[in-house]
């Protein structure tokens, strides 16, 4: 090498000490960041799938719902609710299979 090449190299590696430090760390440093990227991709590449409906599986379940057509809308299904008795103008179960056991069977009339 010539005089004028070593001392660019010479000035290169005073350059990279003073901007990244130790050359040799530096220069360790990236090759180990770049293996840890490569196998972080690895890794995600070669994960097993987690429990999922290949395409087909998922259009046969979609086809099995039913169509938009026959069902309510929300505001459909409140009003409906809302129609609805409320729980305080209404007897429960127990309520209900009392006074029915009240009522005089068919057979004693």
């Amino acid at each position: 090498m010539a005089d004028a090449d070593l001392h660019s190299l010479d000035v290169l590696i005073k350059h990279d000490e003073v901007l990244f430090g130790n050359i040799r760390y530096n220069s360790i440093g990236l090759v180990e960041q770049v293996e840890n990227i490569n196998n972080q991709i690895n890794m995600i590449n070669n994960a097993p799938a987690p429990d999922v409906y290949t395409r087909p599986e998922a259009n046969e379940i979609f086809d099995t719902k039913a169509d938009k057509t026959d069902t309510y809308t929300k505001t459909e299904t409140d009003t409906l609710l809302d129609d609805k008795a409320d729980k305080t103008d209404t007897y429960t179960k127990t309520e209900t299979d009392t006074l029915l056991d009240d009522k005089a069977d068919k057979t004693d009339t």
